[in-house]
């Protein structure tokens, strides 16, 4: 189906509504947080010598905006942010990886698309019950087209919102089918969003035999209440260097997790140490505040083993907007990483 350049102008000023919802700005903890805020972390500086997380040269960790997509939310209020439930890669209960974004909303929310197509019904029945139109999918609806169905974004409803889920989760695939990152640079279609409030870091803890482990997580700026408060998130990304003990770079930087692409389900033990969940589908559907524990393997994952040196051990954490956060660890004995 193809609309017109007019038309698509026309879709482009639609009035904005306000949302209920916290204002922007450092976030504050809500009682959503996991844990507090320590005054040992601290904000990255020139030494730190840090890229952004998405520039790792992989095909569409930046870019690859979606042909006649138009930017905006598929909830009304459209040109107004909304809050997210989850984030790309957040640990689902049979050890996956989350396929994109969990937007907040109410249940029976009327879902719009944000590219014109024909529906595709993926399935047509259950709590997974889902329709693609374009390069997006759209989770947990009561599907209000029919297959091969033209849609016109923002104006025709694609489903509602399941009662009892008070969210919807939105996918987006390229050509192939592979799952991207919605909130990429360059390739962002949800806007206006931004979050302020960078990520939290918690005290690593050593292992035996050079492991590290790490819980993080990252608060949200932009808040309201539904039938729950917007729960943080998990970090976009987890990183750590050593530095010797005049404070120069003792060795590369090494991701621990890295958030631009979907990770493949068998990376999970390498990702995600013992006692990592979400709330849980039920949590968010029977209770007003859901804490998830986002606990890391830092070292001796898809990062190197740490062998314990002098010097500082130095913990970043990114959040999806590309805030970043350093924690720094002393270190006693030993050297490098390896």
């Amino acid at each position: 189906m193809r609309i017109s350049a007019r038309a698509l102008l026309a879709l482009s000023v639609l009035p904005v509504a306000a949302a209920p919802a916290a204002p922007a700005g450092a976030a504050r903890s809500d009682g959503t947080y996991p844990f507090p805020r320590s005054s040992k972390e601290r904000r990255v500086t020139a030494r730190d010598a840090l890229p952004r997380y998405w520039d790792d040269g992989r095909a569409c960790s930046v870019g690859c905006r979606p042909a006649g997509a138009i930017s905006g939310w598929p909830l009304r209020p459209f040109r107004a942010q909304h809050p997210l439930r989850a984030g790309l890669n957040e640990r689902r209960p049979n050890d996956s990886f989350h396929y994109g974004l969990d937007i907040q909303t109410s249940d029976n929310s009327p879902v719009y698309a944000l590219q014109a197509g024909s529906a595709h019904i993926i399935e047509d029945r259950g709590p997974e019950e889902r329709v693609q139109v374009g390069n997006y999918i759209y989770w947990h609806v009561h599907i209000a087209v029919s297959e091969g169905e033209p849609v016109v974004p923002y104006q025709t409803v694609v489903g509602r919102v399941k009662r009892g889920f008070g969210h919807l989760h939105l996918s987006e695939v390229d050509a192939s089918g592979r799952y991207l990152n919605p909130l990429r640079p360059g390739g962002r279609v949800l806007s206006p969003w931004r979050d302020t409030g960078p990520p939290v870091i918690g005290a690593p803890r050593f292992l035996g035999g050079g492991r590290v482990v790490v819980e993080a997580f990252d608060p949200q700026s932009f808040r309201r209440r539904t039938t729950y408060r917007t729960p943080v998130l998990a970090p976009a990304a987890l990183a750590w260097r050593v530095f010797d003990s005049r404070g120069r770079r003792a060795g590369p930087l090494h991701f621990a997790y890295r958030g631009s692409q979907h990770l493949p389900f068998s990376l999970d033990r390498s990702v995600w140490a013992p006692g990592a969940r979400n709330p849980g589908f039920t949590c968010f559907a029977t209770r007003a505040i859901c804490k998830p524990t986002w606990r890391y393997v830092l070292a001796g994952g898809l990062a190197p083993r740490l062998t314990r040196s002098s010097g500082l051990l130095t913990v970043y954490a990114w959040d999806w907007q590309g805030n970043v956060r350093a924690r720094d660890v002393r270190l006693g004995g030993g050297s490098a990483a390896r």
